[in-house]
């Protein structure tokens, strides 16, 4: 359990950006039907 933590602790250290950037892109896609949905209000001024 110990050397399972250790491995985590180093992917995390090493790839921190790539985790990064695919954590906030899965939530771009899950809240994309919201964001739509403000721009196209926002424009059409409602």
């Amino acid at each position: 359990m110990k050397q399972l933590l250790l491995d985590f602790q180093i992917l995390f250290k090493n790839n921190w950006k790539a985790i990064l950037i695919i954590v906030i892109s899965v939530c771009l896609l899950y809240s994309y039907p919201d964001i739509k949905q403000g721009v196209l209000d926002s424009w059409m001024n409602k």
